[in-house]
Formats: C-alpha cells, structure tokens, sequence
C-alpha cells in the first residue's frame, strides 16, 4: 500500500528537471530561516545525513546539560582532521562534512541548537545506536537517529530484526526518546536514515499517549520496515498517520521487511543499492521529486528476499543470521571495509567445518559472504554497479 509521488506534485517533467541534491537544497533555501519557511522533507533527512557525524567531544552527550550551535560544532569538527579523513574512505559519508560546513554558514542552519549526544557500540550485545537533537526552537525540535553503518555488528542488528521481537537498539531508541522527551519541552521530529529510520517508528510506536501528542511527524528515510506483529499493533497503529516513508525508485534497504504505511519513491542520480545514499536523491527547490514507483529491478529483488524469507521459520533465520556474522568476526574484521581477500578464503574455510548445516544452507552463507566482500570492496572504491536479481539473488533463492 502507497501513496504513488510523481513529478507532476511539483510540477516537473522527466525531461525539464535537473540533476539536484540536498547541497543545491542549501543553495536554494539557505538564506530563510525556519520562521520565514518551516520544516520539509528536505530539512529532514539532511539532519538524518548529519546524525552520522562522530560528535564525541564536540555536541553535549545526553547525560549533560547544554547545547552548541551547528555553526560551533562545525568549527569544533573542523579541528578534527582523522575524523573527516575517515569519512573519505565511505562512499555513502564522505559529503557529510561538506554539507555540515556549508550549512553551518547558512541563515537557515547556523544557529540551530544540537544536544544529548549518544552513541553505543557494543560488540557482545551486537548493538549499534546513535541519536542526537537538533533544536529548532525552544518548542520545536528534530530527533535524528543514526543509521547501519560499515560495522557487522550494526548489520547484524539489521539482520536480526527478521526474527527479534526487539533488537538492542529499538530499545535503546525507546529509552532515549523517554529521556529526550522528560528534559525539553515543546514538540518533535522523529528521523533517520537507513537503520535510524526504523529506529524512529519503533520508539514512537513505544511512545505513551502523551508523547504521541507531542510527535509532529516520524520520517523514516529508506529504512527498513518491522515483522507483522509490530505493524498490526496498537502503538503502531496510533501513530501511522504521522509516519513519512521515503524510498528511493531502487530501494533495496527500505524495502525489507512489511511496511503498512504509504511511501514516496524519491527520483535518485544513482543506479541499484547506491541510491540508498542519501545525496543522490533528487530535490527541485524545497521538494523531492518523485517517481510513479520503484524500479522493476527493485521489486524483482524484493519479491525474492520475501520468497527466503517467507520459506524460513524464525528460528532458521536466527541460526542462518548467527551464523553467517560468527564466521564473519572469526576472522577479526569489525567492519566491511576489513574483509580482506585473505579473510574472505578464511571464512570459507569456516563453513565446512558446520557440519550440521545442510549442503544448501552451507552455500548460502558461502555466497552471502562473497557477496558481502565484493560489494563491501566495490563502495569503497565508489563503483558499485549492482545488478537486480544476477549474483545477490543466489543468496535469498534456495537450489531445487
């Protein structure tokens, strides 16, 4: 079910719009504050963008008092030369600097106020969770949380949420919004990007009645959706009106799982999975545009994640899931950017030696690591061209 966007909504045509990201969304709305010209889409997943900034040091952390302007964090950022170099090496970060630094000297973004920084990583837990606010005003505020980054732990979060009632960082997300909304009064955003998309439903569907009445909107930006349970529950259900669902026209990330609320499909420079980097979608002015529907690439993919996943019990897809990331920190990489070749020929290795796996299940995880070095090699060298249905689908489609 979805509300189908098109070009005509801003009154743009295929062949007259222009090749536009959320930089030239600066250039055309930067000199308004949010007095002249309110909150937009727009506006939202650029603070969804900024929640991937490493703020330690910089932002106050949520158990402190105070904030900073974006302005000032951007200075403080600014002598953080290590963290900027690292962004570099990740297709998907490396303008986010460049975007805080030009926002951070625009009318519109300079003096918004960012507090109650958090960010966890836990390995044993397998929990990824960052949040952060960006106060507009005294009353209006946007919490933004972080989305998957290159860890396995953070994938394997997002694995596990086909299974888990609960991942460690749905509840975290629930714990923070409790503590955010008790300290600030006024009202709020809830966002994120990939992952933190999906963290700002779920802790709205936890959110009290009274907290519900002070969300304005929930914006999840290509993240994924929830296991059935979740959707045809009351929290969920309560708050469906307010959630905003934007998936670019070759979503693969945004996709997974059950979504019940309408979606827009957001036009993007890029082809396959690199859509889901957040600077290719297309924006005229202070709007996205749209597109009639995803790509047939996009649903040919989606329709046999859900033939997998449909096949599999919940407790198939718990073992498959731990699995495949035990094999994948067997050998010591902490992140996608570490599987190296040699790590690669060491996980396979590993696979044989799970003789309780069946011969398919045992060729699953083979392809799924390759899968997962192969493409992990071609975004850091910012080429990926990914190709619906070819190589990825072996993973999700089992052999007669």
């Amino acid at each position: 079910m979805k509300e189908k966007g098109t070009v005509k909504e801003i009154g743009l045509t295929k062949k007259n719009k222009e090749m536009s990201g959320i930089l030239d969304y600066l250039d055309w709305r930067g000199d308004l504050s949010f007095s002249r010209d309110g909150f937009n889409k727009v506006d939202n997943l650029i603070f969804s963008v900024f929640s991937y900034l490493p703020f330690e040091g910089i932002v106050p952390e949520e158990t402190d008092e105070g904030s900073i302007t974006l302005s000032e964090a951007a200075e403080r950022f600014k002598e953080k030369r290590n963290r900027i170099e690292s962004l570099q090496h990740h297709p998907l970060f490396r303008q986010i600097p460049k975007l805080l630094f030009k926002a951070a000297s625009s009318t519109r973004y300079q003096d918004i106020q960012l507090s109650h920084y958090v960010n966890q990583m836990d390995y044993e837990q397998f929990k990824q969770f960052s949040a952060i606010v960006f106060s507009l005003s005294n009353e209006e505020h946007y919490i933004a949380f972080r989305g998957t980054d290159d860890s396995l732990i953070g994938w394997k979060e997002d694995f596990q949420m086909s299974f888990m009632d609960e991942v460690q960082s749905q509840k975290q997300a629930v714990i923070y919004i409790n503590s955010i909304f008790s300290q600030l009064n006024g009202k709020f955003y809830l966002g994120g990007h990939s992952k933190g998309g999906n963290l700002a439903v779920y802790a709205a569907t936890r959110a009290t009645e009274e907290m519900r009445e002070r969300i304005l909107g929930i914006y999840n930006n290509d993240g994924p959706g929830f296991q059935a349970h979740v959707i045809q529950s009351e929290g969920y259900q309560s708050i469906l009106r307010k959630i905003n669902t934007l998936i670019p026209k070759s979503s693969v990330i945004g996709m997974l799982l059950e979504h019940c609320e309408e979606y827009k499909v957001v036009d993007s420079s890029q082809t396959g999975i690199m859509q889901h980097d957040a600077f290719t979608w297309q924006v005229k002015g202070a709007h996205f545009i749209y597109e009639e529907d995803l790509t047939q690439g996009s649903l040919n993919f989606n329709n046999a994640i859900r033939a997998w996943v449909d096949q599999l019990s919940l407790k198939q897809r718990a073992q498959f899931v731990d699995a495949l990331f035990e094999i994948l920190q067997a050998t010591g990489a902490k992140t996608f950017g570490e599987l190296s070749k040699e790590k690669l020929t060491m996980a396979n290795t590993m696979i044989k030696t799970y003789k309780n796996m069946d011969t398919v299940t045992q060729a699953q995880l083979k392809n799924s690591i390759e899968i997962f070095f192969k493409e992990s090699q071609k975004a850091l060298r910012n080429s990926v061209r990914f190709t619906m249905g070819k190589d990825i689908s072996r993973i999700f489609v089992t052999k007669k």
